[in-house]
């Protein structure tokens, strides 16, 4: 079964992690592997274009039916501290695709050398760029969505919540694929996720954190935990999360918490069965595939 291989190749990913400490050299390494459970997703059916915004080299990426003026920029995850436009590419191609928008991927700052607020800053400016310049040059977007997964969806939520006073610098929609909301991950609580989850373990988040976020301690800042910001005003935002991953309650409680605030515009799309960012893993795993259409229609209706 697809979904054995995919669990198969993370678990081989976390047990090579453990043996190094999660040194941030070697998660980056790993992280590059991350989505290569098969030949099939690294196949790439995009035009791959260079870009540079402000002093970071990022890159577009287009598919045949792309709308240039239809924008999604794209934070990677990888713990703050790994992943690249290049180990995502597999999942913003097929995005480009899956949504017909040109996807500018982002190579943010990483911890521990540059730790929070850096990389936040760089995905601010990357969203103000993206309005306004194209794959061809400089030219207004008709629409701009952002999406993030795991810690690239943190980041995404922390963006949102910086330009939250400007209204008319937000995106028009928002896409989490499994984000990090509160990363006071010493608490309790994590459930029966936390054991079947094949890639992260609850033992190692506390060290993630503290290389992300180290003298900057207050991890009820918003914008380091956005479950304990201003969510009313965020804009329509779907978060898709498996319901075999640790991060599982990071997606539950922070929609609960943003419709408690009076948010009608956010949605949670739960998945069983489904490990950590498992859209990245099409077009070997089905559920992938229909992720990938689910966050298509969603961008659609904006």
């Amino acid at each position: 079964m697809s979904i054995d291989r995919v669990i198969s190749h993370m678990t081989t990913i976390a047990e090579l992690s453990a043996t190094t400490a999660n040194h941030p050299i070697h998660k980056r390494a790993l992280l590059d592997m991350y989505f290569a459970a098969s030949p099939e997703i690294l196949t790439v059916d995009a035009d791959i274009q260079p870009a540079v915004v402000g002093d970071l080299a990022c890159e577009w990426v287009i598919a045949e039916n792309a709308d240039i003026n239809r924008r999604i920029l794209y934070v990677h995850g990888g713990s703050w501290m790994a992943g690249s436009s290049i180990s995502h590419r597999p999942l913003t191609a097929r995005l480009a695709k899956a949504c017909g928008c040109a996807v500018l991927a982002i190579n943010y700052r990483l911890a521990p050398e540059f730790p929070f607020p850096n990389g936040l800053e760089d995905i601010i400016h990357g969203l103000q760029w993206l309005r306004n310049h194209s794959p061809t040059g400089e030219q207004p977007a008709e629409q701009v969505f952002l999406i993030g997964d795991s810690a690239g969806g943190n980041l995404s939520l922390a963006a949102m919540l910086a330009l939250a006073e400007e209204p008319k610098n937000l995106p028009d929609a928002c896409v989490l694929l499994s984000p990090a909301t509160d990363l006071n991950y010493e608490r309790k609580g994590f459930g029966s996720a936390c054991d079947n989850d094949p890639i992260i373990s609850e033992l190692v988040l506390p060290y993630i954190v503290a290389k992300y976020v180290q003298e900057q301690g207050d991890l009820k800042n918003p914008l380091i935990s956005p479950i304990h910001g201003d969510l009313k005003s965020l804009p329509a935002t779907l978060v898709q999360v498996g319901e075999r991953e640790i991060l599982l309650e990071d997606s539950v409680n922070f929609v609960e918490a943003a419709k408690a605030q009076g948010n009608e515009h956010i949605q949670l799309s739960r998945w069983p069965d489904m490990p950590h960012v498992f859209q990245g893993f099409a077009p070997i795993l089905p559920e992938a595939n229909q992720a990938l259409e689910e966050i298509n229609e969603f961008l659609r209706q904006i």
